[in-house]
């Protein structure tokens, strides 16, 4: 996670290849936190998820978004969306979030939909790109058939996603 700060945070250039997660919790987490200083500020940029490979998630498989957490301020609530009147706040508008991909990802059985990406509309996430993420018996729940929830974000599903 990244937390604001106005020493301008950052997690940029990285990449996480060729993983095998069996019965992980989540399995591709990338989070910002939320700072009430109004100068502080904070990037995502240039991650790259690539040949993962996930077996039974016992909860969302990808979360992209603001830091599930109940321990930090103004964070989304450990049991949204399932509780009624839980809130998930999007990310600040300190956060930058560009370029993000997920290349060759497969997801087999996960316990619940398949994933959160989530930014704040009114600065929303650039370039994030899904490519060739395949997700084969999804739960249900949270989203139904709706699968993602997918809200502020900019970018595209390409190659069977």
């Amino acid at each position: 996670a990244v937390r604001p700060s106005r020493g301008h945070n950052c997690v940029r250039n990285v990449t996480f290849r060729r993983a095998i997660m069996h019965h992980t919790f989540k399995g591709i987490y990338v989070k910002s936190q939320h700072s009430d200083d109004p100068e502080a500020t904070a990037e995502l940029t240039n991650i790259v998820y690539e040949d993962i490979d996930m077996d039974a998630p016992t909860q969302v498989p990808i979360w992209i978004g603001p830091a599930q957490e109940a321990d930090s301020s103004k964070a989304c609530s450990l049991v949204w969306p399932e509780v009624p009147f839980s809130k998930c706040p999007p990310p600040p508008t300190t956060v930058q979030w560009t370029n993000i991909t997920l290349r060759n990802i497969r997801v087999r059985n996960p316990k619940q939909s398949p994933g959160v990406i989530y930014g704040n509309p009114q600065k929303p996430m650039q370039n994030v790109v899904l490519d060739n993420v395949v997700v084969s018996h999804p739960g249900r729940r949270p989203w139904g058939s709706e699968f993602y929830k997918c809200e502020g974000v900019r970018g595209a599903a390409v190659h069977g996603t």
